[in-house]
């Protein structure tokens, strides 16, 4: 991602947003055309070159889906994939063995993506859905998925969110937290959030050393007290090593 915000070409952007759309359902050119604010004769011509490609197909419903042109891309990924898959049982196993709400986050551009969670039983839901976006500044999340971002980018994705986020209203939240995050390996957020929770986040990374996802526990203030924080960065630092030493897990 280029670190000044205004060096992008808007129809690319618009094409990305348009496999991203259909990465989650299929859809039917005027709903993409309405969903991105683009004329239908736009969502036509993008639509026609990725057809071109194979990277979209269109059903008998008039309905367009990610097509099989896009899996040589995807060779590049197949470790990063091997992770992701073991990362998510960890998630589950963190959340059994301990009970406490886990969850593993992606970026997106500028968004983190909750890709999957598991939480104790419990009246309240305190994680995201799979597949719920967050500003990719926001929280002890977005703090160590931009640990290896440069400041100016990451000063350029917080002026352009628009969410009335704590670290919108002041900027030293987020230059503290990403400070955390490159120093320590981690990051906690008590409660400086839009839900008044606490919450721990370690990076995950890559074969190349790239972060690409971050395991995150939440609860309350007391959960992450005293010894406890020292607990918890041992099992999620634990956790995301045994993930990026079996790179081959299946």
């Amino acid at each position: 991602m280029c670190s000044n915000m205004n060096n992008t070409i808007p129809a690319v952007d618009k094409t990305v947003q348009i496999l991203e759309m259909l990465a989650a359902s299929p859809c039917s050119q005027g709903e993409l055309s309405k969903s991105l604010g683009i004329s239908m004769s736009t969502a036509y011509r993008i639509l026609q070159t990725l057809r071109a490609r194979n990277w979209v197909e269109k059903d008998d419903a008039r309905r367009y889906a990610l097509a099989a042109g896009l899996l040589p891309l995807l060779k590049g990924f197949d470790a990063d994939l091997a992770i992701l898959k073991h990362a998510r049982t960890k998630v589950e196993e963190i959340c059994a063995r301990y009970g406490i709400a886990c969850k593993l986050s992606l970026r997106r551009g500028n968004e983190q993506v909750t890709d999957c969670r598991a939480e104790p039983a419990g009246p309240v839901a305190l994680t995201g859905q799979p597949g719920s976006t967050f500003p990719v500044v926001e929280g002890s999340v977005g703090a160590v998925l931009l640990a290896d971002s440069p400041d100016e980018e990451i000063r350029n994705l917080l002026e352009a969110c628009s969410a009335p986020i704590p670290e919108k209203a002041d900027p030293r939240l987020l230059e503290r937290a990403v400070a955390e995050a490159r120093r320590n390996g981690c990051c906690l957020n008590l409660r400086k959030n839009r839900w008044n929770i606490a919450a721990f986040s370690v990076p995950l990374r890559n074969g190349s050393g790239r972060i690409f996802a971050a395991f995150t526990l939440i609860g309350t203030v007391g959960d992450f007290a005293g010894t406890r924080r020292r607990k918890w960065e041992k099992v999620l630092k634990q956790a995301a090593a045994e993930c990026e030493r079996n790179q081959n897990f299946r």
